[in-house]
């Protein structure tokens, strides 16, 4: 037997393992569902909700029959029967036990509310009675993006409502699947810091008891809290615990052995609020230096790789070190001879050659240069 014809017994055997495994739906449910998609598509929405519900009663197995009502009461509310819609929608959500539609069916249902005050405290339901579905995070969204309409008093009201809602939710007590309860908690985090100075110190407490009780990997606003207490130490004046909150963040970053990578969206905003503290906060301009070549030795999937090294050589350039500042702006033309800074690193160091493959601009522009002498 060849190798080919092996492979193909082999696909041959997968395929038909998985046909035997395949439920039995029924015939008559798999016509019904067809005709209905196929309505659907054409706009034929009240046909499509007939269809849907033909299949409903004539599936053999629950879960499709279940699918098959959700569907039916979507396609109403496309035809313009919103009233029987939320009726189906309600009876899926009411239905006991509970099945994958049911929260997802009330919170659908919630659109269908024309009572603005109703509708609010049906999301305020849904978060509070399905806490781990995936609705009860976007329910919450809705809820704080109706408070925040308001410029004047919006912060506060969502605060106090989230307050509300802490103690009504059931702990998970799992990092891995938190649910709403961490969400809330980093909300509640977040409208502390918008209030204002004479909130800070509490927003901070509860960034960090977010990035606590939710840690790294599971913990979906580790980053977020941590870079957020940054922030926060800093503006309370503490420069050192800033750099420290940061750092523990960054000390997380972990390198991919594949293809891709596991950069998370805070990593290189951290680092390059680390270089401004010691910067601009503390004038440790070495510290400084080291955090921006740690940025460009690092970060390799960057496209802020060439700011960093420029931004580099221009703090080498203020302590009067010129061979150092070129070094580093002579690696920017060899590594990124496309970037806006080659022009202006020949500028700074006749020395340095334009690569012959460069597509960067052929003049230096004034604003780049701006930053040497502040």
């Amino acid at each position: 037997m060849t190798v080919r014809s092996l492979a193909k017994g082999i696909v041959y055997a997968a395929l038909s393992a998985l046909l035997a495994c395949a439920p039995n739906r029924g015939t008559t449910y798999e016509k019904s569902l067809a005709e209905a998609r196929r309505a659907l598509h054409a706009g034929r929405f009240d046909e499509a909700a007939a269809r849907f519900d033909d299949a409903a009663k004539s599936a053999k197995i629950p879960r499709d029959s279940i699918y098959a009502r959700y569907e039916t009461a979507l396609a109403h509310a496309r035809a313009g029967n919103r009233a029987r819609a939320k009726m189906e929608l309600l009876h899926l959500a009411n239905e006991k036990p509970e099945t994958e539609y049911t929260a997802l069916a009330a919170f659908k249902a919630v659109d269908l509310d024309s009572n603005e005050q109703e509708r609010y405290l049906a999301l305020e339901a849904i978060v509070v009675m399905y806490p781990k579905s995936g609705v009860a995070r976007a329910a919450l969204s809705k809820i704080l993006r109706h408070h925040e309409q308001d410029e004047q008093s919006g912060n506060e009201r969502a605060l106090e409502h989230l307050e509300q809602l802490a103690p009504r939710i059931v702990a998970s007590n799992d990092p891995k699947d938190p649910g709403v309860e961490e969400m809330i908690a980093y909300e509640r985090a977040k409208k502390l810091a918008a209030l204002g100075r004479t909130r800070t110190e509490d927003a901070l407490f509860a960034m960090l008891d977010v990035a606590k009780r939710w840690p790294y990997p599971y913990g979906a606003y580790y980053d977020d809290a941590l870079f957020r207490a940054g922030e926060l130490e800093r503006k309370l004046g503490r420069s050192r615990e800033a750099i420290a909150r940061l750092e523990e963040l960054l000390s997380k970053r972990e390198s991919s052995w594949m293809v891709g990578t596991y950069e998370r969206p805070k990593y290189a905003p951290a680092l390059l609020l680390i270089v401004e503290i010691y910067d601009r906060d503390l004038g440790d301009r070495a510290m400084a230096r080291n955090a921006l070549h740690r940025f460009y030795r690092d970060f390799e999937t960057s496209p802020l790789r060439d700011d960093a090294l420029w931004r580099e050589a221009v703090l080498w350039q203020k302590d009067g070190d010129m061979a150092t500042a070129c070094d580093r702006l002579e690696t920017l033309t060899r590594d990124f001879p496309d970037s806006r800074y080659v022009p202006c690193a020949l500028v700074r160091c006749p020395n340095v050659k334009r690569p012959s493959t460069s597509k960067a601009p052929k003049e230096c522009r004034a604003y780049i240069l701006r930053d040497t002498t502040r």
